[in-house]
């Protein structure tokens, strides 16, 4: 039986690391023998997972809801062994997901990306990245295991010196999409994972014999599940000993410009930290970029705006997804965040997200894998010492507002709405005493 579980794979695993192994199923199995390549100093551990674990779990923010999961994404993580005979591979082979967005990625168990290919990349589309690619496509991922191969549209490479120091060694695999439909995140859906030997010889992980190892590391997810400890994988790199306060004007900044554990080679993302105590509600108003499937030249290949709360084990609370989102005829997105809905009126203009249940929160706005032209993007002002600038229209601001004020302005629309609240919000401080 497939176990499912689910959470951001940021967090998952980062609790992982401090406790201890990954999570697999009866259906997930790994091999007994080390495996290991002694040109790259073995396997890290002589318990060392030798084929791999098939697709151990299912991750999505319904079932673990912690570290800012996004409420449209599915993760499905496998086990890899930390290192392979020379010769040897593992062989994903698939259908292209009827999902806006596929992708694997290779970590090693802290959690360090190794490399990571995405469904444009696999299919070598002429299109942009931006674009979504066909479903129904045939593919055939290699991953090996090299220290001077570079990762290419069909292979994935995987680190041999980037030993696990803990038993059973071993690696992640994850497989993520973004708004599957028809099935496609079913474990039914999920590409084949095989190990092929150096002689041609090859072995499904899921009839693999060996248990032990596989079981070992569900266990230890489950745990990390169940106690739901942080281990600080999703900070932004600047946290300090005293937690910073909540301001009032408040301004988005770049979640983590650098990549950070476990984090999706193909988004970026936006964040600041709020509290309700600020206002009666806050808003976050930009120019929507164009997404794939919207009739439109594609900007990006998905955005989203989610609320999230701030203090661990981080939350979401809800989140609005590109498709969903009420765009004006300026081409501005307007999100209410807010422990309760305005009164009847709103609903023409804005969209709403509730607050959550801590005073504190952290509106989230990311976007997944930017067109190179659309100079506008997170990506492309991701070292810009103002992101705002560098993003122009496109950038997320942010207001307070006291209900009184949004009622008083709504009917002059979203923009005035948006400029009245601004101008009225005045200034403030919220410490956060932990």
């Amino acid at each position: 039986m497939m176990v499912r579980s689910i959470t951001r794979w940021s967090l998952v695993m980062g609790l992982v690391t401090g406790i201890g192994g990954c999570g697999g199923g009866s259906s997930a199995t790994t091999g007994s023998s080390s495996g290991s390549d002694g040109s790259v100093g073995g396997g890290g551990s002589s318990a060392a997972v030798a084929q791999g674990c098939n697709w151990l779990y299912e991750s999505d923010a319904q079932t673990a809801n912690i570290e800012y999961p996004e409420t449209h994404a599915v993760y499905w993580v496998a086990a890899l062994p930390d290192s392979v005979p020379s010769g040897d591979h593992i062989e994903i082979a698939g259908l292209s997901a009827s999902a806006r967005y596929f992708s694997f990625e290779i970590y090693s168990e802290s959690g360090t990306l190794e490399s990571g290919l995405n469904d444009t990349d696999i299919f070598g589309e002429t299109l942009p990245v931006s674009e979504s690619v066909q479903a129904g496509k045939g593919y055939r991922v290699s991953v090996i295991y090299s220290l001077t191969t570079a990762t290419s549209g069909t292979t994935l490479v995987a680190n041999p010196a980037a030993l696990s120091l803990r038993a059973p060694a071993h690696k992640f695999l994850l497989y993520r999409l973004y708004l599957p439909t028809s099935g496609a995140a079913d474990a039914a859906s999920l590409p084949a994972l095989t190990y092929v030997a150096r002689d041609g010889s090859s072995t499904a992980l899921s009839t693999n014999p060996d248990q032990n190892s596989c079981a070992t590391i569900r266990a230890n997810i489950q745990q990390a599940l169940t106690d739901g400890r942080d281990a600080g994988s999703s900070d932004d790199g600047s946290v300090a000993a005293t937690p910073v306060p909540a301001v009032k004007p408040a301004r988005m900044k770049i979640f983590r410009s650098s990549l950070g554990k476990f984090q999706n080679l193909g988004a970026r993302y936006m964040y600041l930290k709020s509290n309700n105590s600020l206002g009666d509600m806050m808003i976050v108003r930009g120019k929507a970029p164009a997404y794939s499937g919207s009739g439109q030249t594609a900007q990006v290949r998905y955005w989203s705006i989610c609320s999230d709360e701030f203090p661990a084990p981080h939350r979401v609370v809800a989140c609005l997804a590109d498709q969903e989102a009420l765009i004006g005829a300026d081409g501005y997105y307007n999100v209410i965040i807010a422990d309760k809905a305005p009164a009847a009126g709103y609903q023409s203009e804005f969209d709403y997200l509730p607050w959550g249940q801590t005073a504190f929160g952290a509106p989230i706005y990311r976007q997944l894998l930017a067109a190179p032209t659309f100079t506008r993007s997170i990506s492309g002002s991701n070292s810009s010492l103002d992101p705002g600038t560098a993003q122009g229209d496109y950038f997320p601001q942010t207001t307070y507002c006291s209900s009184a004020v949004f009622a008083a302005n709504l009917g002059a629309g979203s923009a005035a709405v948006f400029n009245a609240c601004k101008n009225t919000q005045g200034i403030g401080l919220v410490p956060d005493l932990g």
